[in-house]
């Protein structure tokens, strides 16, 4: 796919990764999730993202997750390569880009809260100029502690980025910006967003593909129910479990230090 002549719009899907009992990740579930979320019209996904537990894979698990995924998805493979160190990044990036991923997302560097703007944009901009691919910044400071500001979007070349501050204000600052907070999908689009990123969409699509086509109060108010079903510190946990009563085989499981405590 090349960059300059596809528009990425709309729901994107955060995929969780199902894991055995054993620890182990369960490509068959994997693959099952994936072909059920196609047959209900989803059409955009994201690989290794934080709904995925990247932080608990390794980097062989995450190469594997995104090879199974583009051999199996005929619609859009975003891959997230975040990581602290500069140099992994660019190497997943660049063997994103092998596998035939059509965007890469990253985190800023994280473990180091309030790193310089400085270093940020040297960092991003040197992953930008890593791969052909388009890159989505992806902002979570909660979790980063380095928020994205207008000045380091307006300084990193980028294709867009999704915010899980789901700060609008931010919306001026990018080329696309996607929202991940479920509840203000309506308010991000009529602000100018391009979409968004939805983990609870993963146990029940349906309605978020209504509001990417429909965003009214009657489509919200929808979402906003099933958000509420999958939000909090266990949102992993109840959307596997979610899974596994949808698709059979499905395993509920979690790795540490995620627990499935509900």
């Amino acid at each position: 796919m090349n960059k300059t002549d596809f528009e990425l719009k709309g729901l994107v899907v955060p995929v969780p990764v199902p894991f055995a009992e054993s620890g182990a990740v369960d490509f068959g579930a994997f693959l099952a999730h994936l072909d059920w979320l196609a047959e209900s019209g989803v059409r955009n996904l994201l690989i290794n993202g934080t709904t995925g537990e990247f932080f608990s894979l390794t980097p062989t698990e995450q190469l594997q997750l995104l090879q199974t995924a583009r051999e199996n998805w005929d619609g859009v493979v975003i891959a997230h390569t975040g990581s602290p160190v500069l140099s992994i990044c660019v190497e997943s990036a660049r063997a994103a880009e092998g596998e035939g991923a059509d965007f890469i997302a990253a985190l800023p560097p994280f473990y180091f809260a309030g790193a310089p703007a400085a270093g940020l944009v040297e960092w991003f901009t040197a992953l930008a100029e890593s791969t052909a691919l388009p890159l989505i910044l992806y902002n979570f400071p909660k979790h980063t502690g380095n928020p994205l500001t207008p000045e380091i979007l307006a300084q990193v070349p980028h294709y867009g980025m999704k915010d899980s501050s789901a700060d609008l204000s931010l919306i001026p600052a990018t080329p696309r910006y996607f929202v991940g907070g479920d509840r203000q999908i309506s308010a991000a689009y009529s602000a100018g967003a391009k979409g968004f990123v939805s983990a609870s969409s993963n146990a029940d699509p349906l309605p978020y593909i209504r509001i990417e086509q429909t965003q009214n109060a009657e489509n919200q108010a929808t979402v906003d129910k099933v958000y509420a079903r999958f939000s909090g510190p266990f949102a992993i946990a109840l959307i596997k479990q979610a899974l596994s009563e949808i698709i059979p085989g499905y395993p509920p499981y979690v790795r540490p230090p995620l627990t499935r405590e509900l």
